[in-house]
């Protein structure tokens, strides 16, 4: 499947924050992200990285 996990950087460390996402927008500041099932979340952030073998989504929050 290509679903990835969404993981959010901060000076704390890494934490996950959706898994199985198909979908994902940065717009002014935040990411929009949802998943295979239509749950929906948005973040403050910015995107950092995709790794598409890892199925990781990388925001930080800086």
């Amino acid at each position: 499947m290509c679903e990835s996990t969404a993981y959010l950087i901060t000076d704390k460390g890494e934490e996950k924050i959706m898994e199985n996402v198909v979908y994902m927008k940065p717009e002014n500041g935040k990411v929009f992200l949802a998943d295979l099932l239509g749950e929906q979340k948005i973040v403050q952030g910015i995107l950092k990285e995709i790794k598409l073998i890892d199925h990781k989504i990388i925001i930080t929050d800086k």
